[in-house]
């Protein structure tokens, strides 16, 4: 896997039916579905990018997660706001 970019954590909350979503500002480079992101050092796959409205000419970024078992995850996510989080793309190797 080949980090590509870097994501602001701001926020996180569970979206009933879809998962787990955490928010923020893409910081560098490009994310998209199929993407992982890293927390606690694990890799987790982004389900999909969604673009989300604050305020006029404001907007965030949320991130749904593939992650089954969120137990690991979620006590360490208020410790991870405000912290930039890598993007990993996998890579095909020939």
């Amino acid at each position: 896997m080949q980090n590509t970019a870097q994501f602001l954590l701001q926020d996180w909350f569970n979206l009933t039916g879809r998962r787990l979503v955490i928010t923020g500002q893409i910081i560098r480079g490009q994310i998209a579905s199929g993407d992982f992101v890293c927390l606690n050092a694990e890799p987790i796959k982004i389900k999909s990018v969604e673009i989300g409205d604050k305020r006029a000419n404001e907007f965030f970024i949320g991130l749904i997660l593939e992650i089954k078992d969120q137990s690991n995850v979620l006590p360490s996510l208020n410790k991870l706001k405000g912290k930039n989080l890598l993007i990993l793309t996998a890579t095909i190797v020939n």
